[in-house]
């Protein structure tokens, strides 16, 4: 084999390892979420250590116990609810945690570039960033 031939094989080997250890680096749909609407608070490692932690009336839970505390049943229509947080529950009192259903339905409006209401395709698309976040949140416990 000619050295040319050799040194471009090498290189398309290489660029193929590049390629794949940066696509397996991406983080998931759900940790990029969590990464954007959750650490602030719960921690990059879910333990309830996020940078705003100190300046919450409550300190967050940590995230990565919630199936030991459901008696090792991973609780997701429960967390489904709370990220939702658009039904509200009166026994629970006040959240300081946002309505994340809200937020997101509201920035899906702000894209669409009008208060239109509520489509059927954006409580499609509020249940894939809610049920994503909660795969990753699955996927986080002790």
């Amino acid at each position: 084999m000619k050295p040319v031939t050799v040194i471009a094989a090498a290189t398309g080997a290489l660029l193929c390892v590049i390629a794949f250890s940066t696509i397996a680096a991406d983080p998931s749909p759900g940790q990029r979420e969590f990464n954007a609407r959750c650490a602030m608070c719960h921690g990059a490692s879910a333990r309830g250590d996020g940078w705003l932690a100190e300046n919450l009336i409550r300190r967050p839970p940590s995230l990565r116990e919630l199936k030991k505390k459901n008696g090792g049943v991973f609780p997701r229509e429960q967390i489904a609810r709370t990220v939702d947080g658009r039904i509200s529950i009166k026994a629970h009192g006040p959240s300081e945690m946002p309505a994340w259903g809200t937020v997101y339905k509201t920035e899906i409006e702000t894209a669409a570039g009008s208060r239109r209401g509520v489509r059927e395709e954006d409580e499609i698309n509020i249940s894939y960033r809610i049920q994503v976040l909660i795969e990753y949140l699955a996927t986080q416990q002790d």
